[in-house]
């Protein structure tokens, strides 16, 4: 398996354990508060707890947490709302030595005047293609994908899904038709 996660636990809550193969697309549902988010934070190393995570068989702490951030990318929901343009953001990210080689940005169908704008003045389905972009641009080995069409229209959560077909991914959707499109498999919780 290429990702592995066992015994997570935050706090209170528990999940199952996860095991995800190479070009595999894990869909996950669940009802608000289940810990869904909670989840794909913990397997970013964002955010401690108790169990074991694993990539390609080593362990997080093999890897240190920038190392595994730079292969396993989590994709928040609503991505932040920056002063600074997409441009600017772009080329930040594209300094970083552990982002040496990013490949070209998709358009996503987004119109190129939207990079030169600050992040804050986009709507919220703009931030989260602008985000996406990046993503694929950075091709981590794992995608972790939290409710990313959430405020996207059809043409636009079309475009992403088949963007993202084929990649590794952890996707959290409250749409059972959208995990049923894009899932190899879905794991309720």
């Amino acid at each position: 398996m290429l990702l592995t996660a066992r015994d997570l636990r935050w706090r209170e809550i528990c999940w199952p354990d996860l095991s995800v193969a190479e070009g595999e697309i894990v869909g996950i549902s669940g009802p608000s508060g289940a810990g869904k988010s909670m989840w794909l934070r913990m397997l970013a190393a964002l955010e401690k707890g108790e169990g074991t995570l694993a990539l390609g068989g080593r362990g997080l702490s093999e890897l240190g947490g920038p190392g595994w951030r730079t292969q396993v990318l989590y994709v928040p929901q609503d991505p932040p709302a920056f002063d600074a343009s997409g441009e600017e953001v772009w080329a930040r990210l594209c300094s970083l030595r552990a982002r040496e080689g990013v490949r070209e940005r998709p358009a996503l169908g987004l119109a190129p005047e939207l990079w030169s704008r600050s992040m804050a003045e986009l709507s919220g389905g703009e931030r989260q293609r602008i985000v996406l972009a990046m993503a694929l641009a950075v091709e981590p080995v794992v995608y972790l994908l939290d409710e990313p069409t959430s405020a996207l229209d059809e043409e636009s959560e079309a475009l992403v899904e088949a963007a993202l077909a084929g990649r590794t991914c952890v996707w959290v959707s409250h749409s059972r038709a959208q995990l049923e499109r894009v899932a190899t498999r879905v794991i309720a919780l």
